[in-house]
């Protein structure tokens, strides 16, 4: 049921946030849908001190596969994975890791790749067992039903770079807060990047 509402919204936002971006046009420059795609990603996600870096947007525009201008179906690309994102960070125990800056621990809207590079000390030399990223998988979007889950990628203790599908349930009480269960897993000892 929860699905459904949040697929209406998603649909119903998305055409809405669409017509203010293209003013019925069929296609609109990306500097002028940015501030748009900002605003709602902060109304949807309750953030107040955190929105997209240039980074973040560099890998939405990724996801969107547009250049300097977008149509509406590189639109619904970026808005297909975006929104669950949102929504997720809507989650007052994934909103304050997201608001947490110093350090981040939720690394922002990266790649694979990136969240790798993260986990090395050099080219060749990984950071030592148990360090990780948080991150949103550029992969997952609506209706996939893992779209705006988080993904941990870490070193393990076999000194490889491993990815897991974080199943949080929100509505957990225990142990209080996300960051303190993600500590109390044995795997994961440290945030791979301390401070920005």
């Amino acid at each position: 049921r929860n699905q459904i509402l949040i697929s209406k919204q998603l649909l119903e936002e998305g055409a809405v946030t669409w017509s203010i971006i293209s003013k019925n046009k069929e296609r609109a420059l990306w500097s002028s849908a940015v501030p748009e795609i900002m605003s709602k990603f902060m109304d949807i996600a309750h953030s107040t001190n955190r929105g997209l870096s240039e980074q973040d947007l560099e890998v939405l525009k990724g996801i969107a596969g547009c250049g300097a201008d977008l149509g509406r179906n590189e639109f619904d690309r970026l808005w297909y994975w975006l929104y669950p994102v949102a929504v997720s960070l809507s989650k007052d125990k994934i909103n304050s890791l997201w608001g947490c800056t110093a350090p981040a621990w939720i690394e922002g809207l990266i790649t694979t790749e990136e969240a790798e590079n993260a986990l090395r000390s050099s080219r060749e030399l990984l950071k030592k067992p148990g360090t990780f990223v948080l991150r949103f998988p550029t992969t997952r979007s609506w209706p996939h039903p893992d779209a705006g889950s988080l993904v941990v990628t870490y070193v393990g203790s076999d000194n490889s770079i491993h990815h897991r599908l974080l199943s949080l349930d929100v509505s957990d009480a225990r142990a209080g807060s996300l960051q303190d269960l993600l500590l109390q897993e044995p795997e994961l000892l440290q945030l791979g990047r301390q401070a920005h």
